[in-house]
């Protein structure tokens, strides 16, 4: 027979999964729609240490203390983003007209060293079918074409996103706009969400806030730091060893270094490949070398970095990497990240109860009762 209170006390947690999953989705089907909303509402709690410096040290009024505190953030933000974005679509502009210009012949020519290298195989091998080599050569060439085919389509994608002028400032003045109506009105805000709780409830929602900022911003500015370190150790490595449009493969090795196992070795490896089949065998040796250079600092900073405090088991998160590669979707990996870390905050407040229910000092068998 099945525990009737065991499902009593699991029933929190099943009401909780239910709330967050459609809270959830909700925010996913709209996030496009109220993505400069979020982000200026994000960037007005960001600058409020600001507002309040300008408040106290120089007497501004409030009004002209949030307006002075979202020019200053986003005289940062857009500068970044536009030195940022000339380099990339410079570097993707380039890269599209290469892959354009490829040829046939310049295909066959360019895949000869690696012909050269297979037939050696074969002859050292002496099992290997140089006439199934021949034969599939057309092919294999048609397969190269396709992914060449299929990486133009999402540089131009990608190009078209970033040169989407209109769409894009408009979003950018819709954000400035929210940035400095939230950052003004940011006390009214705070008074008006406050007037829903009581006061024990207001206590209590204080303390799930205070609680998921802490662990929430730790586990996630952990990581981000941790790829932003293997996206610039990658640049200099790219620009030094004069790779070609360093810029656009270093973020996708550091996007890439959120993969299990590989990590960066999933942009690496191939290079190093193509180096060393087009005979520059010190450069593909340099490579390889600085991957695992890159590697091992990772090994060394992450334990360092990453709070221990957070306390996320690491099967979980590698589940949710998973799921995300799998289904081809990245709102997956941030659900199971957001679902986790609100998991460990409620449990630890004692909102919620544990999974794998653990046996007290007071409860019947628990054993350490010394007068007895």
């Amino acid at each position: 027979m099945l525990s009737k209170a065991q499902f009593a006390r699991l029933k929190p947690l099943f009401i909780f999964f239910v709330a967050y999953t459609v809270i959830f989705y909700i925010f996913t089907v709209t996030f496009k729609y109220t993505f400069p909303f979020i982000a200026g509402f994000l960037l007005a709690l960001l600058i409020q240490p600001v507002i309040g410096w300008l408040k106290k040290r120089l007497r501004f009024p409030r009004g002209a203390a949030a307006a002075a505190a979202t020019v200053f953030i986003y005289i940062i933000l857009f500068g970044l983003l536009f030195l940022l974005g000339y380099w990339l679509i410079n570097e993707i502009s380039q890269l599209i007209a290469r892959i354009s210009e490829v040829t046939s012949s310049q295909m066959e020519s360019a895949a000869a060293p690696l012909n050269n290298w297979i037939e050696k195989l074969g002859k050292a091998m002496k099992n290997m079918n140089q006439d199934f080599i021949k034969e599939n050569q057309e092919k294999i060439f048609d397969i190269f074409k396709t992914g060449m085919n299929v990486l133009t389509k999402v540089l131009s994608g990608v190009l078209r996103f970033l040169t989407s002028i209109p769409a894009i400032f408009t979003m950018l003045l819709v954000m400035v706009v929210s940035t400095y109506f939230f950052s003004k009105d940011m006390e009214s805000i705070k008074r008006f969400m406050a007037g829903f709780f009581t006061k024990g409830g207001g206590n209590g929602m204080r303390s799930i806030t205070q609680q998921s900022k802490s662990m929430g911003g730790k586990y996630i500015g952990s990581y981000l730091l941790i790829y932003f370190i293997t996206f610039v150790e990658t640049l200099i490595v790219f620009l030094a060893a004069g790779v070609p449009y360093p810029l656009v493969l270093a973020i996708i090795t550091g996007v890439a270094d959120i993969l299990p196992v590989l990590g960066p070795g999933t942009i690496y490896i191939p290079l190093s490949l193509v180096y060393f089949f087009k005979g520059d065998v010190f450069r593909a040796a340099a490579l390889i070398v600085c991957w695992f250079i890159i590697t091992a600092i990772r090994q060394i900073i992450e334990p360092k970095i990453v709070s221990s405090s957070i306390n996320i088991h690491p099967l979980t998160m590698l589940a949710a990497i998973y799921f995300a590669l799998v289904a081809g979707n990245f709102w997956i990996l941030i659900y199971f990240s957001v679902l986790l870390i609100l998991y460990k905050v409620l449990t630890q407040l004692g909102y919620l109860p544990h999974i794998f229910a653990e046996k007290t000092d007071k409860e019947p068998g628990a054993g350490g009762a010394g007068g007895r």
